[in-house]
């Protein structure tokens, strides 16, 4: 197969304009909460900001923490700014808008919720449908998955409880509905990987970005999108159905990739503030680099698809 390159273009986004007197876009004291599932990239993001501005009066600490759970402190104004994997509804906005007069809303990145098995399993891909047949019990072992491989014994399912994962996973494959098949629960993505690693049945759900930073302990899968459970929020074309494609970049804006999410950056905002610098550098030229260093497909650009000579 081709290897298919992203390059890409970029515009600085900036939210407001002259700083107030309390603080400026690079000067000011602010706590972010992260969605776990997306952590590694976004303490990268904060490392950046902070050796740039630092030594203008720079203070940026950030708590990690559910997608759901910031959500929910942002919309109660209790965090000034949070980074999600969920976007808020309009009840949720309206709620924020009362609160006030500038409410910031970027999509700063997309990524995926990938399938990861030990190196040493033999299979592959999976498709959609087989994750929902999974995750309802219809299917709990490696011999019942088509194409049969080698691979033998009980699929143990495992993933974070009451998280990103799990959330994706009710409004994306089961209609909102609660898991009710048995897994092993973890506490973090990094006990996923670990325990992941450490079984040849084991079969876990991550964000990207942390499968990615585990290549020498576990294997991402290849997902292929079903007609019968196409994502509404990401179409796949119709030319990806019953192929099994990888969270790779370009299959990720292409929609090849049936699990893609988007990740947001919320921050309620006043003109030139902190909160307002933070937000404009995760969207700006070194901002998004990061984002694509990583492996996810930056949100505020133009996208071109080139392959290699």
């Amino acid at each position: 197969m081709k290897r298919t390159l992203i390059c890409f273009t970029i515009t600085f986004i900036a939210l407001s304009c002259a700083p107030n007197e309390e603080e400026t876009a690079t000067k000011g004291h602010l706590r972010i909460l992260v969605a776990e599932s997306v952590a590694p990239v976004l303490e990268q993001e904060i490392a950046k900001f902070m050796n740039l501005y630092q030594t203008h009066g720079a203070d940026v600490t950030y708590a990690v923490m559910q997608s759901e759970e910031a959500d929910a402190r942002f919309v109660n104004d209790t965090a000034r700014i949070i980074v999600t994997t969920v976007p808020l509804t309009d009840p949720e906005k309206a709620k924020v808008k009362k609160t006030t007069d500038n409410l910031a809303e970027i999509v700063l990145a997309y990524d995926g919720v990938v399938a990861v098995v030990q190196n040493r399993n033999h299979r592959n891909e999976l498709s959609v449908k087989q994750l929902r047949d999974l995750l309802s019990g219809t299917i709990s072992r490696w011999e019942q998955l088509s194409p049969p491989e080698s691979q033998h014994g009980r699929i143990r399912l495992v993933f974070e409880d009451s998280s990103d994962v799990s959330g994706y996973f009710a409004r994306r494959l089961l209609g909102g509905a609660q898991i009710k098949v048995d897994f092993s629960k973890t506490t973090s993505s990094e006990q996923t990987l670990q325990e992941v690693s450490n079984n040849p049945n084991a079969l876990g759900f991550v964000g990207l970005n942390w499968a990615n930073s585990a290549l020498d302990r576990v294997k991402i899968l290849s997902i292929a999108a079903d007609s019968s459970v196409a994502d509404t929020l990401f179409k796949p074309p119709p030319e990806s159905f019953g192929n099994a494609y990888s969270p790779h970049p370009a299959y990720l804006y292409l929609n090849y990739y049936p699990m893609k999410r988007a990740i947001y950056v919320y921050a309620r905002t006043t003109t030139g503030d902190f909160a307002t610098g933070v937000a404009s550098f995760f969207a700006s030229p070194a901002g998004q680099k990061i984002f694509l260093e990583a492996g996810l497909v930056p949100g505020t650009q133009k996208i071109v698809l080139k392959r290699p000579d």
